[in-house]
């Protein structure tokens, strides 16, 4: 979930505006807190992070553009990652824009000097309550897993994998390594792929190995 920083951009007063009054509140009152561009929510061990990313081209467009960036990620996931964990939290095992949350929604919104603005605000808001009752769904961290291992292929992968290892679920950890080998075995950054497996997975890489979905990798 990228940030950009166009603060010199001739709307972005209004845009800051649109956050901090248009959008905060209703994001509020379903619990998320602002953070600069992004509001991050937390519901037990899982968080919620709805992004707002500008676009790069609105110094030199009479418009301004943005994207909605809506992330789930598992503090339970994070927890067993080997590597470093930065804050503010990062890791989503679903990463997606919003129009793919919520087919219908625009790709890019925009808005110029003549926008109604709290017409604007007001569409803004009803798709963001469509994309929250989306991303409710995964309501534990065995749900987010289960959606990762179904339909994500590169998408934090390494964490899918380590968290799977942890627990000790070898059935789903195999299946998923499984799924991302028919997928990448035959490329070059296989080799690549097959090490960060190994090295997330622990203890299980000789199970993945001797199972024929992870190949050996020298200690």
């Amino acid at each position: 979930m990228r940030d950009l920083d166009d603060e010199n951009t001739p709307l972005r007063p209004q845009f800051d505006l649109l956050l901090s009054e248009g959008v905060g509140p209703f994001l509020g009152s379903m619990g998320f807190t602002q953070h600069g561009t992004k509001f991050v929510r937390y519901r037990g061990p899982i968080y919620d992070v709805i992004g707002f990313q500008n676009d790069w081209h609105n110094d030199v467009y009479s418009w301004h553009g943005f994207f909605v960036n809506v992330g789930v990620g598992s503090r339970e996931v994070d927890e067993v990652w080997p590597g470093p964990c930065p804050q503010p939290p990062i890791g989503f095992l679903f990463d997606r824009r919003w129009e793919s949350v919520v087919p219908d929604l625009p790709y890019e919104p925009r808005f110029d000097r003549d926008t109604n603005m709290k017409e604007f605000a007001a569409a803004l808001r009803e798709g963001l309550e469509m994309v929250v009752a989306v991303i409710e769904g995964f309501d534990c961290t065995a749900t987010l897993v289960e959606y990762a291992t179904t339909n994500n292929l590169l998408i934090a992968y390494e964490r899918t994998c380590c968290y799977l290892a942890a627990v000790e679920d070898v059935e789903a950890l195999a299946g998923y390594v499984g799924v991302l080998r028919d997928h990448f075995g035959h490329q070059e950054r296989w080799a690549n792929f097959n090490r960060e497996i190994s090295w997330v997975s622990g203890a299980c890489a000789q199970t993945l190995v001797e199972r024929g979905v992870l190949d050996p990798v020298a200690r």
